[in-house]
């Protein structure tokens, strides 16, 4: 086989390979819903299941009950970001848009929530 035969098999073989992402969801902490939710912030997820990731945002998530380490900006005054680990469970083919909502703009603590969620067109669900 040439060079060239070799190439065209190659790519047809890891092209054949990216045309759906499994089951996994995505974690979007970084989407802004405007001002319709007061006390509402930007999160990052820098841990599952005490695996901390690679992903900036969003972060990929294989389904399942999940333990998430999150953080997101301090309050004014503050220097170190307020870290929680949330219980949270993720269904499969999905994108969440995660956000930290505190009851008062000053204090530290902060609650996750979810803002919306989203079918994935780019996934398939594992029989």
């Amino acid at each position: 086989m040439n060079t060239y035969g070799l190439t065209l098999l190659l790519a047809a073989g890891f092209l054949g390979g990216c045309g759906t992402v499994q089951n996994t969801s995505l974690l979007d902490g970084a989407h802004q819903f405007g001002r319709t939710e007061m006390n509402t912030y930007p999160v990052r997820v820098v841990a599952i299941d005490k695996d901390y990731t690679v992903d900036v945002n969003p972060v990929r998530a294989e389904p399942g009950s999940r333990t998430l380490r999150v953080t997101t900006a301090p309050v004014a005054g503050f220097h170190d970001q307020p870290v929680k680990d949330v219980s949270f469970t993720v269904e499969a083919c999905k994108r969440y848009y995660l956000a930290a909502k505190r009851k008062n703009p000053l204090m530290q603590d902060f609650d996750l929530i979810v803002q919306q969620v989203e079918d994935r067109n780019d996934c398939q669900v594992k029989g």
